[in-house]
């Protein structure tokens, strides 16, 4: 059975968290007392977080995961989406796929909602992937010297923010999310941390309004003496190129107290605004490419309702067929089952419609899994670039004009951790 978590679950649930995620370091009494007070107050909030958890005949937790209840830009229109985490099995019950009765249960549930997209940063991709989740957008980590940014701002209007200008920080953040695919508005989590100064946070006014804002902390560097130390950037937001020009010089600035900038981004493009984008390996990839980044991939997508993420969205903004036209696209699901099957996609009077067709014998314009239409639909991928690995089969569309009608012409950023 899978429900709730209550207060009298969250012992056996800090138990399995513990194990599941040593790197958390609530081993010891009295981190699990810390913890517990935790889950008690998130689970307590209105914060847009719920704990639930699978329990045998004899109440035994066996696994627990959190549903996080998100808003995200889906290519310029916010969407409620959801997102998991925490899955955690007992240590004793693994191999017993607890976790596929945690994903499927959550899928339900996100469907019973009418959330067409969910979301995870995976602990293996390659078990997710056979659940349905697609690759998200990569993260580059860059790391370079302070003097290295490109700067011709006044940082002279650079002030500290303290946890008064909470409001000011979730309103800029918010605009940024408005104008980047696949940002997330700001959560109850990331507002704590705000309160509790997790970092510290820099920031430009212009007529007593924030247009830029950096929270970063310094980390010393391992080890090395007591001077040596990098800056490591975790917010970088703005609404002007004035305010993040400011910001940059200031940053800049820093060099005769930090050795390194780290920066963890979705642009790729960032590295336009370096004037020396090297990192600190000194490695040369052949012919002659200096690594300039360190790049991993992370959050991933899935698609939970396709009918429902087509109304909602209606391909917001992307570019439209001349006239009417109709796309079979077959999708293979064998997660959600009731998924799977051939959809009719009719375009008329500036509107996308969906419906499912019986007519298994027909041939489908595109033949895709859910994996890969979550990725593609969510702008990670051009689905030509598939179709070029042979990842999908497409019969008689062109690819490039199917990315024109279906794909983000951005891919998603997301500086949300879950």
């Amino acid at each position: 059975m899978i429900r709730l978590l209550q207060t009298k679950d969250l012992k056996q649930a800090t138990d399995i968290a513990s194990l599941a995620y040593p790197g958390m370091l609530i081993q010891s009494d009295e981190k699990k007392k810390e913890f517990i007070e935790r889950l008690e107050t998130e689970q307590n909030e209105e914060n847009g977080i719920q704990f639930f958890g699978c329990f045998d005949e004899q109440d035994e937790l066996l696994g627990i995961f959190r549903v996080n209840d998100f808003e995200c830009n889906i290519n310029g229109k916010f969407q409620r989406i959801f997102g998991i985490g925490m899955v955690a099995v007992h240590l004793l019950h693994k191999k017993e796929k607890i976790a596929f009765k945690l994903l499927s249960y959550f899928h339900n549930y996100a469907r019973q909602e009418n959330i067409a997209l969910v979301s995870l940063y995976p602990f293996n991709p390659s078990f997710y992937r056979k659940m349905g989740y697609g690759y998200g957008p990569l993260r580059y980590e860059f790391k370079f010297k302070p003097g290295a940014l490109i700067t011709d701002g006044n940082k002279s209007r650079v002030k500290f923010l303290s946890p008064a200008d909470e409001e000011a920080i979730v309103s800029l953040y918010n605009e940024y999310a408005q104008n980047n695919h696949g940002m997330l508005k700001r959560t109850w989590k990331e507002r704590e941390y705000i309160k509790t100064r997790k970092t510290y946070y820099v920031g430009v006014e212009e007529e007593n309004r924030l247009i830029g804002a950096l929270a970063f902390t310094l980390e010393p560097v391992k080890d090395s003496h007591f001077l040596h130390q990098h800056m490591i950037i975790h917010e970088w937001i703005w609404s002007s190129p004035l305010a993040y020009k400011q910001l940059a010089s200031w940053v800049s600035s820093q060099q005769d107290q930090v050795d390194r900038v780290i920066f963890r981004t979705n642009d790729q493009s960032f590295v336009y605004s370096l004037s020396n984008p090297m990192n600190d390996t000194n490695y040369v990839i052949p012919s002659v490419y200096h690594e300039v980044a360190k790049t991993g991939s992370g959050i991933m997508y899935r698609i939970t309702n396709i009918e429902n993420f087509v109304n909602d969205t209606n391909f917001h903004g992307l570019g439209r067929p001349q006239g009417n036209t109709k796309v079979l696209l077959a999708v293979e699901d064998s997660f959600i089952p009731e998924q799977q099957g051939i959809y009719e996609l009719s375009y008329s009077s500036d509107q996308w419609k969906i419906h499912k067709v019986e007519r298994n014998e027909v041939q489908a314009h595109i033949t895709i899994g859910i994996h890969d239409l979550s990725s593609w639909w969510m702008g990670c991928v051009t689905i030509e670039s598939l179709y070029n690995y042979g990842e999908v089969i497409i019969y008689q569309l062109d690819p490039k004009k199917l990315d024109e009608w279906f794909k983000p012409k951005n891919g998603p950023i997301c500086f949300t951790s879950f």
